[in-house]
């Protein structure tokens, strides 16, 4: 997912809110109403970053100063901060004001804010001062007068603080009590990244889109601290997967850094609650060390104080940031670590043993999960098996299937290391598979079947055979292994049929006509009617889930819109009966798809209503962020790309497993692409081949259409061609946005004719290229599924975008009327990014052959508006300098000589056969620049300018001076349009 803000710095992320809330205090500065903001956070959070950031934003006349405290130890410096503010001023702000040394004299704040108050009235003052906690009390002095000053004065004042730092007897603190009684004053409390946003951190470091899976790892480590983020990373390459087991030494010495500020007795006792592993109470403390609580609590009030510890309102301690806790167990010696770990099993298992039953006659959860954690770490291999077993138990019965699942995998690697066990083998398995789906672990229940079907006896189990077949397909397609295999439903069915009245048997018969739909076998429907029939029969709610969805796919390949409905929504019914949360997924998807087509609204708000029902459900993330993940597409394909971001943030909340990662990053790259961020889509895109590696095989997913769009972004026309007519000669099924695909190959191929035009090249062979192309796929290609209105209209947008690019790359005379055509079908196809890439296309080819300017005036003024709204930049870029090129007003004033526009000087292109003065004039066509503006910057007559792009366009071929400032920005080899 894109950062939507800019940056000061490489890495700096989201935090929209509350760049809001600073550019907020600033404006109002701006407009004459004074402010003071106090931004709180954790060392490392990111709170000087945001205001650099938001400072960055501001009206440009705003003069920013910025001051430091520092943490001196030997002496102090009187007004240190505001020292450091003065020296770094620009060199436009003269008669600074002279600070004396030495102590404070009562004038200084007085003076100071005299002359603040004579600058404001030159201009708005940002005042920032950073590390307020190191403050000393001549400048906690001169802040204070500067916020008691007046109202009607443009200046802010912001100051950030470490919120850990700030003790009950430090004179910061009573600055604080007497600041927070001042009017205008407000306080902004600073959070870590959440995981999205910690995941948009490492792409920037990394420059590329990482793996989940060290995203997770990142996340698990620093929770969202921007700084230990950077750190965390800092070695890393953008392929990695995980973290190395021993982390950077800069970071270690950042985490640390308060605690090595403790006594010896306080870091001793710290490392001890570090081998807890959870939060613990002082007598807790105190049973475990043999030590009394009068002892042990001055030791916890002193981690407490110096910012290492918290203190919980149920009474426990722990540490402020869990990674502290981690470097701690590492710095002990492994046999001391062994001692504790043994003697924390020992306390928690009499915690248990001790305990009242709870009102519902259990014994609580949390105490014994630590026996268990506690006996594993010691090196008990026969008490953790046995604990592990007994806390799964009771952690399941509350509810807590991730930690269910966690002991239960823990428990059958250690029964593998013991010489016998009570439980059997094969049980034990199934409970694992069960909790792995319970807590939507995929690749953990996709283990737990392959040793499973390992263990079973196949002859004396056949139907649980036949169902772990089946699960095993699910899961292989849903990490990215292989699509819906119809050979491993057929075994599947072969092994149900010896009891063919079993719910299993129809399982799977469902679930091979569901394969056998995307092959397009004509059998699969006969498949589905007698999947329906058994698990109607059999009155089983799984079963009858997926024969439902098999129905209603079937029906909608036959084009029964109505039949299809009813039938998906019914199988939605039945998955919800019987829990299978895979089958949800799968009938909310069809019933979707029934309704309307995926790229509409009817059928994002479908799924939107499905993903909220699942949510209630109490479903695990995975499954929701799948559903996410699909209605993320459909609302960027109907140009709502801010509900699109939304529904990614959903799906990358937490781990999305791999199906909604590949889905959300096929989704992000497409937008990423649109938007003109082409590293940032070849990113998310390789990351989606990572995961599922043989991805043209998945014709349910958008990998072609998308890769072609990232090619075109990244200015590779011929790769476009090459993933788009890849996607069109698949096998089977079409896949998902198969209509864009001939659009995509036919642009990227008259790219490339235009390129070759444009150094004088001979354009045949691609020319050759483009008739084979139609001659292979006269159409575009068609998506089964229900033929709405909605349907018709894209596909006939889409036709039309395909005979536009053919006829662009014949250079057709007349194929300014196909574009303008092209865009009212876009629009009633609900297609905003193509219509906007359509209204280029239109207005360049009426100013450059059909010399109809209004017209041209009008389409363009309508794709600048949709590019806004889009934020499409490539394209809004385009559009803009046509406007300009064309003399064409588009609400913008441009006063910048042609050099000082970003990078748009033709005279680099070196167009061939050019002299320098006409290279010179050309560089004032590409601007805009009329006969007579060319004349006075060049001081000739206007005369000699039009002698001059008369060669121009002799030289050139050029039809018009906006066909040539054409040429001349194609031979700059930007990347153009979306």
């Amino acid at each position: 997912m894109a950062a939507r803000s800019g940056g000061i710095g490489p890495a700096f992320v989201g935090r929209s809110r509350e760049l809001d809330v600073v550019g907020a205090l600033v404006q109002r500065a701006v407009d004459g109403e004074s402010g003071g903001l106090l931004v709180f956070g954790d060392a490392g959070v990111g709170k000087t970053a945001l205001v650099q950031q938001a400072c960055s934003n501001a009206d440009p006349d705003a003069l920013v100063l910025v001051g430091a405290c520092l943490r001196l130890t030997s002496m102090t410096v009187p007004f240190l901060a505001i020292r450091s503010a003065l020296r770094a001023a620009p060199r436009d702000v003269v008669s600074l004001p002279q600070l004396p040394p030495g102590d404070t004299p009562a004038n200084v704040p007085v003076a100071f804010d005299a002359w603040i108050d004579d600058l404001c009235r030159e201009r708005p003052v940002v005042l920032v001062i950073d590390d307020l906690h190191w403050a000393d009390r001549s400048t906690l002095d001169v802040l204070m007068y500067l916020l008691a000053g007046p109202a009607q004065r443009r200046l802010a004042l912001i100051v950030t603080a470490r919120a850990g730092e700030l003790g009950d007897d430090n004179v910061l603190q009573r600055w604080l009590a007497d600041i927070r009684r001042l009017p205008r004053v407000e306080e902004l409390a600073l959070e870590p990244l959440d995981r999205v946003e910690t995941g948009d951190q490492i792409a920037q470091l990394l420059g590329a889109a990482p793996h989940q899976s060290l995203v997770e790892d990142v996340f698990a480590h620093t929770h969202g601290n921007a700084y230990l983020n950077r750190l965390v990373v800092h070695d890393l390459t953008a392929t990695a997967r995980h973290l190395p087991p021993d982390l950077p030494g800069d970071l270690k010495s950042a985490v640390l850094e308060s605690w090595r500020s403790l006594t010896s007795a306080a870091r001793e006792l710290t490392r001890i609650v570090a081998v807890g592993g959870r939060p613990v109470h002082p007598r807790q403390l105190s049973d475990v060390t043999s030590r009394p609580v009068d002892a042990v609590l001055p030791l916890l009030h002193e981690a407490v104080d110096a910012g290492v510890l918290d203190q919980s309102a149920r009474g426990g301690y722990w540490f402020h940031h869990p990674m502290i806790a981690e470097l701690l167990q590492q710095s002990l010696d492994p046999d001391e670590r062994v001692r504790w770990h043994a003697a924390f099993a020992a306390h928690y298992e009499k915690t248990v043993t001790d305990a009242a039953p709870t009102a519902d006659g259990s014994t609580p959860v949390e105490p014994m999960v630590a026996v268990a954690d506690h006996h594993y770490r010691a090196y008990h291999p026969a008490e953790a098996y046995r604990w592990a077993l007994r806390a799964s138990d009771a952690v399941g019965a509350v509810g807590g299937v991730s930690e269910m699942l966690r002991l239960l995998r823990r428990a059958v690697d250690l029964r593998e290391q013991l010489g016998s066990a009570v439980e059997d083998r094969q049980e034990l398995l199934l409970r694992l598979m069960q909790a792995a789906c319970d807590a939507g672990a995929h690749e953990e229940e996709l283990r737990a079947i392959h040793l499973l079907l390992d263990e079973v006896q196949r002859d004396a189990q056949p139907l649980l055979v036949a169902e772990l077949l089946v699960r095993r397909a699910h899961l292989r397609f849903t990490v990215g292994h292989a699509f819906l295999s119809a050979s491993d439903m057929r075994s599947a069915v072969a092994f149900a049929s010896r009891e063919p009245a079993s719910w299993q048997h129809a399982f799977a018969l469902a679930e091979l006509a569901h394969a056998k739909i995307w092959q397009g076998d004509p059998g699969a429907p006969a498949l589905a009617d007698q999947a329906l029939a058994g698990a109607r029969t059999s009155g089983h709610p799984r079963a009858l889930s997926y024969a439902l969805t098999a129905k209603a796919m079937s029906a909608l390949v036959g084009g029964d819109a109505e039949e299809a409905v009813g039938r998906a929504t019914e199988a939605v019914d039945a998955s919800v009966a019987a829990r299978d949360y895979w089958a949800y997924f799968n009938a909310a998807v069809w019933e979707a798809n029934a309704l309307e087509i995926w790229a509409s609204r009817t059928f994002a708000d479908r799924l939107r209503l499905r993903r909220e029902q699942l949510a209630a459900l109490g479903a695990p993330h995975p499954y929701l962020a799948m559903l996410s993940a699909e209605e993320a597409s459909s609302w960027l394909a109907v140009g709502d790309w801010r509900e699109c971001l939304d529904r990614l943030r959903v799906a990358l909340g937490s781990d999305p497993g791999p199906f909604a990662d590949v889905s959300a990053r096929l989704a992000a790259a497409r937008l990423a692409a649109l938007q003109g961020r082409p590293a940032e889509a070849r990113g998310h895109l390789d990351r989606a081949d990572e995961v599922f590696i043989a991805s043209s095989g998945y014709p349910n997913f958008t990998f072609d259409a998308v890769r072609a769009e990232v090619c075109l972004a990244g200015g590779d026309p011929a790769g476009a061609v090459e993933a788009a007519l890849a996607g069109a000669n698949s096998p089977g099924m079409p896949p998902t946005m198969c209509e864009w695909l001939l659009p995509l190959a036919a642009r990227g191929l008259a790219d490339q004719v235009e390129a070759v035009r444009v150094v004088g090249g001979d354009p045949t062979p691609l020319l050759r290229a483009v008739d084979g192309l139609t001659a292979r796929f006269p159409s575009v290609i068609r998506d089964f599924g229900l033929p709405t209105e909605l349907w018709r209209r894209q596909v006939r947008a889409l036709e039309g975008l395909y005979l536009a690019e053919v006829a662009r790359a014949r250079e057709d005379a007349d194929n300014q009327g196909r574009w303008v055509a092209v865009i009212d079908d876009c629009h009633e196809g609900q297609l905003a990014w193509e219509e906007a890439y359509a209204c280029w296309r239109a207005a360049q080819a009426l100013l450059v052959r059909g010399h109809q300017r209004e017209r041209a005036a009008s389409v363009l003024r309508r794709g600048l508006a949709l590019a806004e709204e889009l934020e499409a930049l490539p394209l809004q870029t385009e559009l803009e300098e046509l406007a300009r090129t064309a003399r064409i007003p588009f609400g913008r004033v441009d006063s910048g000589a042609p050099s000082e526009r970003t990078n748009r000087s033709a005279s680099s292109a070196r167009l061939p056969g050019l002299t320098s003065r006409e290279l010179e004039i050309l560089d004032h066509v590409v601007a805009g620049r009329t006969y007579g503006e060319i004349a006075r910057a060049l001081v000739i007559s206007e005369k000699t300018v039009s002698s001059h792009i008369s060669n121009l366009l002799r030289k050139t071929g050029a039809a018009n001076r906006v066909d040539l400032a054409r040429l001349a920005r194609a031979r700059q080899g930007r990347p153009r349009g979306m």
